[in-house]
């Protein structure tokens, strides 16, 4: 079958082994449940006055006939994927309606108010903020934006409305571009607390350190094999809501970008002596941080093109152990408690 991934490593390199350890879950990583899940249908209905000013800023190259908006003045009832209700307005238009037609089943309402720059108001406009609450079937939430602008939807607002698509939030990502990194993103942590869970509960048993899918030389540990199944399954998943086709190859292609540079083992050192008797906390953070860097460091590449810098890769290295030891300070505290 053609791919349009990179060639895999040369023989006998690190790349080429840990290639031949990822060979041992081809049979356990359904290709093709992954490429199903990003062709799945999905679909945001979006009304108010500023409806389309909204679809041609999230999706200008097919506004206003986008295949995720939809509008609610249509006819066309909703349907199973069709995940949240989008009412946006400027401030200075009319308020919005005490009820709002949802056409069919309840959805999670997403009410967006911004400013406009002609608007001419005496003030100078309002701040971003994250909603009181989040949005859901019973209770609606509302997102004031400072601009209308990719940048200020991407601090609360996409955030949101991918966590209402999950089950399908690969097929968000594949069909509408602008949404790929926070696609991308939940799908890192969602695997990294995934990966924590499971070195934390092999560690009861099992004091061997786990660094998962970046040290495949230890693939005798159950846990290392169950989190490098986690891990090549996120990676497939990012790269297939970055319009990817889902194949092994693929992680082949990124080994250059996730398996080098990072520091594993000092991470683990680190950890050791930050909390030196807490090795179930440890094997988590551990598990958790590299999971991090290696979904963020895939994202990156596929964003950008380009594998991150030097500056780049030591500043998130040095953002995934603070978040490790935080997490692990974190675990200890409830244990303490408990």
């Amino acid at each position: 079958m053609a791919t349009d991934a990179r060639p895999a490593p040369k023989p006998g390199t690190p790349g080429e082994q840990l290639g031949r350890w990822i060979d041992q879950f081809r049979d356990r990583i359904n290709l093709n449940a992954i490429a199903s899940h990003a062709r799945r249908p999905v679909r945001l209905r979006v009304a108010g006055p500023r409806a389309g000013e909204l679809i041609a800023v999230l999706d200008p190259d097919a506004a206003p006939l986008s295949e995720v908006f939809e509008s609610a003045d249509t006819v066309t009832p909703t349907g199973e994927a069709t995940k949240a209700y989008v009412y946006v307005r400027s401030v200075d238009d009319p308020p919005v309606p005490d009820v709002l037609p949802t056409v069919g089943s309840a959805l999670p309402l997403f009410i967006v108010e911004y400013r406009r720059p002609d608007a001419g108001a005496p003030d100078s406009g309002i701040a971003t903020t994250a909603p009181d609450r989040r949005p859901c079937v019973d209770h609606p939430g509302t997102y004031q934006l400072s601009d209308l602008t990719v940048p200020e939807m991407r601090k609360h607002l996409l955030h949101d409305l991918v966590l209402a698509c999950s089950g399908v939030e690969v097929a968000l990502g594949a069909a509408l571009p602008v949404f790929r990194p926070t696609v991308a993103a939940r799908l890192t942590l969602d695997c990294a607390v995934t990966c924590l869970k499971v070195a934390g509960a092999s560690a009861l048993a099992d004091h061997v350190p786990v660094l998962g899918l970046v040290l495949g030389g230890i693939a005798s540990a159950g846990d290392t094999i169950a989190i490098t199944g986690l891990q090549i399954d996120m990676l497939l998943k990012i790269s297939a809501a970055y319009g990817k086709r889902a194949e092994f190859a693929r992680v082949v292609e990124l080994l250059p970008v996730i398996g080098g540079g990072y520091g594993w083992r000092a991470l683990a050192r680190e950890l050791s002596g930050f909390i030196p008797v807490a090795g179930i906390p440890i094997k988590a953070g551990i598990a958790y941080a590299g999971t991090l860097v290696v979904g963020q460091a895939a994202s990156y590449y596929y964003e950008h093109g380009t594998t991150l810098n030097a500056a780049s890769t030591k500043a998130l290295y040095h953002d995934a152990l603070e978040r490790a030891k935080k997490l692990v300070s974190d675990m200890i505290e409830r244990a303490r408690k408990k």
